[in-house]
């Protein structure tokens, strides 16, 4: 299973009917299908739209628009959480590019049969917070951890179940 199937393994017998996991990552979006507590290998994908695609184009963005060499840190503060103490105009383009980016992101979904009416999605991994900034989604429909150890607390958590099985 994709690794961010971790981050959400104790909530497992929580997600009853058709759920689908984003786990959206540096280089890659993982997807998975988790259906009445059950997680579905047959249908996991993997997508090319990790954060880093993001962070490019936004510095492209700015560059072809400013012709200015932003520093990637500036971005990443946008990113994470939508704004930065930098000029407006330098701002507006790049949560242009992050709202273009998240509208990618929820295609992808739409394309392995996401519907947000008959699905709910359980989104983790660092390009949580791009969906939760810059998003357009049901917050009732769609659960976001920006926890970054989720994944990390997850194998802790099947750790910890391993050991109480072995006594």
């Amino acid at each position: 299973f994709p690794q961010g199937y971790t981050a959400v393994i104790d909530r497992l017998s929580e997600m009853n009917g058709v759920n689908m996991l984003a786990d959206i990552g540096n280089g890659t979006m993982n997807i998975m299908y988790i259906v009445d507590k059950k997680p579905q290998e047959s249908r996991c994908w993997t997508e090319k739209l990790g954060v880093n695609q993001c962070m490019i184009k936004a510095r492209n963005a700015v560059m072809d628009k400013y012709a200015v060499n932003i520093d990637e840190s500036i971005i990443e503060r946008i990113l994470r959480f939508g704004t930065a103490d930098i000029c407006k105009k330098f701002i507006e383009v790049i949560q242009s590019v992050a709202e273009e980016y998240v509208e990618s992101i929820f295609a992808a979904l739409r394309k392995y049969e996401y519907d947000p009416d008959l699905v709910r999605l359980h989104i983790v991994g660092g390009g949580a917070c791009l969906v939760d900034n810059f998003g357009k989604f049901d917050p009732d429909r769609v659960e976001i951890n920006d926890d970054i150890c989720a994944t990390a607390k997850g194998y802790e958590y099947l750790a910890y179940q391993m050991l109480r099985r072995e006594r």
